[in-house]
């Protein structure tokens, strides 16, 4: 498998590090999809951090990005991850390469292309959201009345421009074209995306039109690149300037990278490891039957207390009634963070703690 999912995370990292609320002693487990959660997790200076994916190309993506930040000056990561403009990249990755592992340097060398716009760009799903912005989004609105709308001074503005302005018949139209199942299955989302059984395809922008209500669009910079194909003046946590001399000291050893789906890492794994688990949205792309043994490992492997978080985006999933003694939902907590959350693209946010 050579095609990169997601090369950003797309599950909020604020949301996900009040939930685990990782400190010092913790071991923790994290899906890692494009890194940026686990790096976030990784600011946090748990005891260790283990990246799994079953698809070893995320797993390079995030190497390379963690490799890179201790190789490059701040205003060098940017270029070369591609949050500003540069033609430096190839240059820049010729010092990283250097501390990269084989594989991750033979995939590079396999797909240069990567390095062009920026690594943060290359993913499947990224690349989706480029194609939207420049061919659909342009039919709706002009580019200055985008940057507008994510760029207004205040949260009483931004609802009257999104009222008056922005919520045309166009756009909604174009956001149920832009979300329709075989579009998003067969151009967004990665292999073995679960089916749309119980949400009709409007669902995002009614999402997307609440968060206009409760987040204020200026700040919220996964919204920004998904209109605008940039951060804005907020950057996500890892890229952040004041964070990254802690990123750039993170040791090889403080985070294991594995090429792996969930159940067999799991299985692999001795009990009473983990104190945290960052799993995605993983339960979407397990069958019914895995789901059980999943959680009978997840039980076995996990230390007393430790704390297990994950998103829904098409299809819910709550942990089986037989083990809710054990698999104890936080369901205020839940509540209270999906409140806070600043994407439109999952339908539930849970949080359980493991009573054993």
């Amino acid at each position: 498998m050579s095609l990169v999912n997601y090369s950003q995370c797309w599950e909020d990292t604020q949301v996900l590090k009040k939930a685990l609320a990782v400190k010092g002693d913790d071991v923790v487990l994290s899906i890692t999809s494009g890194g940026d959660n686990t790096f976030s997790l990784l600011l946090e200076k748990p005891r260790t951090v283990v990246s799994i994916d079953k698809n070893p190309v995320q797993n390079y993506l995030a190497e390379l990005k963690l490799r890179a930040a201790q190789v490059l000056r701040h205003p060098e990561y940017l270029e070369f991850l591609g949050v500003v403009e540069s033609d430096m990249r190839y240059e820049q990755y010729g010092r990283v390469s250097k501390h990269a592992s084989a594989d991750t340097g033979g995939w590079i060398n396999a797909n240069p292309g990567v390095l062009k716009r920026g690594i943060i760009h290359c993913g499947k799903f990224e690349k989706y959201l480029y194609h939207f912005r420049e061919r659909l989004l342009p039919l709706v609105h002009a580019r200055q009345t985008v940057h507008a709308f994510v760029t207004q001074p205040s949260m009483e503005e931004q609802i009257s421009f999104y009222e008056t302005i922005w919520n045309t018949w166009r756009w909604r139209l174009f956001m149920r074209i832009a979300t329709n199942r075989s579009l998003l299955t067969t151009y967004a989302r990665q292999s073995g995306a679960p089916g749309y059984t119980d949400a009709p395809n409007e669902s995002y922008r009614a999402q997307l039109e609440r968060l206009t209500y409760r987040s204020h669009l200026k700040r919220n910079y996964y919204v920004r690149y998904t209109l605008t194909g940039a951060y804005g003046e907020v950057l996500p946590e890892y890229l952040s300037e004041e964070n990254y001399a802690q990123l750039s000291a993170i040791e090889p050893s403080a985070c294991e990278f594995s090429h792996c789906d969930l159940l067999s890492y799991l299985r692999s794994s001795a009990d009473n490891t983990f104190t945290k688990y960052n799993l995605s949205n993983t339960f979407e792309y397990l069958s019914r039957y895995d789901i059980p043994d999943v959680w009978r490992e997840i039980i076995r492997t996990a230390k007393q207390g430790a704390v297990v978080a994950y998103w829904c985006n098409r299809v819910e999933h709550v942990p089986p009634p037989a083990i809710a003694h054990i698999v104890v939902q936080q369901r205020e907590l839940e509540q209270e963070l999906k409140a806070l959350d600043r994407l439109y693209f999952y339908k539930s946010f849970h949080v359980c703690t493991i009573d054993k």
